[in-house]
């Protein structure tokens, strides 16, 4: 009962946050259409008499309500209409990259914080020295950092996802190995970024655990180490889980930002293909005049493909917080 209480309040929440990004991503586009009108007045040369009365044809003019109605039409057939195959795509990139990082922080994240966070030692001296550093610094630093070492020094994984794979087309079959050595460097960017801030979040919880009564009665019993670990981790692991269902929107605007610079067709990419600065001639045709691109449709399409992960992310965590939490039966 409690989990459908906690999927309908996201829900409802997530149809809310929907409704006022397709409203502010409307208003934008307008705004946007009005400051290109004047240029193109001013750019109209002088027609022939005939095709005056074609081209000074009065233009509907798209209301606030339409342009919203246009952004959830394009992203219903986004996915089932002729688009369908791209969008699947997009999000199937977005969400490898994802399920990659989450696995490998969640691994190593745990394992460190808890060891950290137990016995202490150099484990915890370096995670305590090393969390306020990485907690500020953004993911794209390790990209370089890893685009340097890897790729640039030894000549490890690839710094364009798209050129990687159509290389490797050329050359033979694509495996799944193929693939994940494409990711190589994303997710390893991605991954470094957060499980410093993970494993120093698990190491506070177990800190806080350790000074509970119950841990004073599993060492007096003389319990081994590896039990009375056992113990704290499905303690504190809903914690866990919580700050992860926090967290993950911030982990997805990195791995945007990843997606683009390592040229992965995710919904990053489509993102920065929807909100970017193209260059037209100058009379000497050289490409120096500004303009502005602003396609509403692709900002709401990548805007439901995140309210829609966050909601299952936050879903299925939520379902494992109920069945982990030891104290479950004292909240019902």
């Amino acid at each position: 009962m409690r989990l459908l209480r906690s999927i309908a309040t996201n829900l409802a929440l997530i149809i809310i946050s929907l409704l006022l990004t397709a409203a502010v991503v409307a208003e934008a586009e307008e705004k946007i259409s009005a400051m290109e009108a004047p240029k193109e007045e001013n750019s109209t040369i002088d027609l022939p008499s005939e095709l005056d009365n074609l081209t000074m044809a009065p233009q509907k003019k798209e209301t606030l309500e339409s342009r919203v109605d246009r952004y959830f039409h394009f992203v219903w057939n986004s996915f089932t209409g002729r688009r369908r195959d791209y969008a699947l795509r997009e999000v199937g990139f977005t969400l490898a990259l994802l399920t990659l990082t989450m696995a490998l922080v969640f691994v190593f994240g745990l394992y460190w914080g808890l060891r950290a966070g137990y016995r202490g030692g150099w484990s915890d001296r370096i995670l305590s020295t090393l969390a306020p550093l990485f907690s500020g610094v953004p993911a794209w630093f390790w990209s370089l950092l890893f685009l340097w070492t890897l790729w640039w020094k030894w000549d490890i994984g690839s710094i364009n996802y798209s050129s990687y794979i159509i290389e490797a087309k050329r050359h033979g079959g694509v495996t799944i190995l193929t693939y994940l050595g494409a990711l190589l460097i994303p997710v390893l960017a991605l991954t470094l970024s957060n499980v410093v801030v993970y494993a120093f979040n698990v190491r506070n919880l177990v800190k806080r655990e350790s000074n509970e009564d119950h841990f004073f009665a599993d060492l007096l019993k003389g319990l081994p180490d590896r039990r009375i670990m056992k113990k704290l981790l499905r303690t504190v692991l809903p914690s866990f889980l919580t700050f992860t269902s926090y967290n993950f929107l911030n982990l997805m605007i990195n791995a945007m930002a990843v997606e683009k610079l390592f040229d992965v067709p995710g919904i990053g990419w489509v993102l920065t293909q929807a909100v970017t600065v193209t260059y037209e001639n100058n009379e000497f045709g050289i490409p120096t005049i500004p303009e502005f691109q602003f396609h509403g449709n692709e900002v709401f399409f990548v805007a439901f493909v995140m309210a829609f992960l966050y909601f299952i992310n936050s879903t299925v965590l939520e379902a494992l917080y109920l069945h982990l939490d030891p104290r479950r039966e004292v909240h019902e």
